[in-house]
């Protein structure tokens, strides 16, 4: 006699469970970095988010115990972004100047059409939540802007004397304050124009002649 097969268990059963609790989890991570882009850490509650999410309370509270927990993984999904975005322009067919200026337009374009980004960027400008990653994050693009820019000054793109260390600080700072003021005041729209700006100021001061020959700035 064969034994009836239990539905309740097996492979199968236990692979659904598992991609149940992943839909239910980034649906949790969607409501919240939803929730932080509107009103910031302090701002949103968790019953906020519950009820955005769409999940039962016990779901919710099974992966995150408290606010905190959402807020680091609404933030290590938009390192995973950050990560994707990196690992394009890090190829070697990029020139590098070039890269560090494109770099700078795909996150303008992620800020403004990933919710996910959004919320996340809004939390790394967030007090409470600055001090746990916010200063790593902003050490980590300055060490990767100037990566890019040491190899640019090594093929001859920049112009000589131009200090690639505190260039890359200026590039994080500005673009840290200009997705700040259009955060606070709701108009993301203008960050590629004020982008753009940054780099037709910044390219002439430190750009080397036959680089700008090559890559006309846009006025």
């Amino acid at each position: 006699m064969t034994p009836s097969a239990d539905s309740s268990s097996g492979p199968g059963r236990s692979g659904q469970r598992h991609e149940q609790s992943l839909t239910t989890r980034a649906a949790i991570v969607a409501a919240a970095a939803e929730r932080f882009a509107e009103v910031g850490y302090h701002g949103a509650t968790l019953s906020e988010i519950l009820s955005r999410s769409g999940v039962t309370k016990g779901a919710m509270y099974f992966h995150f115990p408290h606010k905190e927990a959402v807020a680091d993984a609404v933030i290590a999904a938009t390192n995973a972004a950050w990560a994707e975005v990196l690992a394009e322009l890090e190829a070697p067919e990029w020139e590098p100047l070039r890269a560090v200026v494109v770099l700078t337009e795909r996150v303008v374009d992620t800020v403004r059409h990933d919710a996910i980004v959004r919320g996340g960027v809004r939390l790394l400008n967030d007090a409470a939540v600055t001090v746990r990653h916010g200063a790593a994050h902003y050490r980590f693009v300055e060490r990767v802007v100037a990566s890019r820019l040491r190899e640019a000054a090594a093929t001859g793109s920049l112009r000589p004397g131009v200090d690639v260390a505190v260039l890359a600080r200026q590039v994080a700072t500005l673009m840290a304050g200009h997705n700040l003021i259009c955060e606070r005041s709701g108009t993301l729209d203008e960050l590629p124009a004020r982008v753009e700006a940054m780099w037709t100021a910044l390219l002439p001061l430190i750009a080397a002649e036959d680089w700008i020959a090559q890559h006309p700035i846009r006025a």
